[in-house]
């Protein structure tokens, strides 16, 4: 078994290009200030089943704190049939509501940012109608606490969002290799400007000062997505890798403890000289009932997830299939913190830890 190494970057971020070039069709926004039509914009909230799809909201939302529209907003996704002039809005609930309206320039799918104002009265989880045309959906907002939804919460402070895996705009964690990976010690990943969408979930941006960019999204119901390879964060196994990725969830943070999950077969990827097919077996081990420390900070509130990975030899994988693993590792996340360590299992040993507390915006 090979240590994990560094992502191989030009390699990854030409794969990445490509992948953000297919669909970055599908990520749009408009804000109040365009124009250029008289008309009404036709279209509605759902798809083409009928399906509302989870909105992203930010900022944070306590009793007596008034909103402030450039940090407490929700991205809304919208399917637009006839560009105009648009007005999407929320009823009044619990001293709060959401609004814009402006142009929509071109049909088809897009997000619109609600800007959020008045005041929150009382704590509590307060559910608002989402209307624009003559279709309705709705979301919720829990007071005096982190926004809850399709997106991320959290907005001016240091482990403020409610969920495992932060990924608000400005966010950042700095990680150190344990020991080194060459010459690099310790990185800095922050989430950047660039979501994508595939198919319907919404990925953020997190970029690392070393180079490479990943993605991960969340549905909103406790499950959070990679949009990777199938390899531990911020390190890579394998000899080369397709030109591509697949989407799989990482975590569950309402699976309980021996809970395991496997991801779909990431075919092409080499390995010892060998070209076939990989997939990651997830195992929740241990679930808020240890205190993890690291970077100088004790956690509580804290899953440590079982990664392993696995390789076949072929490139059609099926149940008689033989896999051989490859890498094990632990990944530990904390509440409103996130990834604060991975540990392999490897000889010698080898670890992507936390080096100082992170910051979430």
């Amino acid at each position: 078994m090979r240590k994990p190494s560094l992502f191989r970057t030009s390699f990854l971020m030409a794969l990445l290009l490509g992948t953000i070039f297919l669909i970055q069709a599908c990520q749009k926004e408009y804000s109040v200030e365009k124009g250029g039509y008289s008309g009404t914009a036709q279209g509605e909230l759902v798809d083409s089943l009928g399906n509302c799809k989870a909105p992203q909201i930010y900022g944070t939302y306590s009793v007596d704190t008034p909103l402030v529209t450039t940090k407490n907003y929700v991205i809304v996704n919208v399917n637009i049939t006839s560009p105009g002039k648009y007005k999407i809005y929320t009823d009044t609930v619990n001293g709060m509501w959401f609004m814009d309206s402006g142009f929509i320039v071109s049909s088809g799918a897009t997000t619109v940012k609600l800007k959020g104002y008045g005041t929150p009265i009382l704590p509590k989880t307060t559910d608002f109608a989402l209307l624009f045309n003559n279709t309705i959906c709705s979301f919720s907002i829990s007071v005096n606490g982190s926004a809850t939804g399709g997106g991320s919460g959290g907005g001016g402070g240091t482990g403020t969002n409610s969920d495992y895996f932060p990924d608000t705009q400005g966010s950042s964690w700095t990680y150190q290799y344990v020991p080194k990976l060459g010459n690099i010690d310790t990185f800095t990943s922050k989430v950047v400007a660039g979501q994508v969408t595939v198919d319907t979930l919404t990925y953020s941006r997190f970029a690392t000062s070393i180079g490479d960019t990943f993605y991960f999204a969340k549905d909103g119901k406790g499950t959070y997505y990679a949009l990777s390879t199938v390899d531990f964060d911020y390190t890579f196994v394998f000899d080369s890798i397709p030109n591509g990725f697949i989407s799989y969830p990482f975590l569950k943070d309402f699976a309980n403890v021996g809970d395991n999950w496997t991801t779909g077969n990431y075919i092409g990827v080499k390995y010892n000289g060998q070209v076939g097919s990989a997939k990651a077996v997830f195992t929740i081990i241990t679930k808020n009932t240890v205190p993890y420390t690291i970077g100088g900070k004790t956690y509580s509130n804290v899953i440590n997830v079982q990664r392993e990975i696995f390789f076949t030899p072929t490139l059609t994988p099926n149940s008689s299939s033989t896999y051989t693993s490859v890498l094990k590792g632990n990944s530990y996340y904390a509440k409103a913190f996130g990834l604060i360590d991975q540990v392999f299992v490897v000889t010698p040993s080898q670890s992507c830890s936390l080096y100082q507390t992170p910051v979430i915006k």
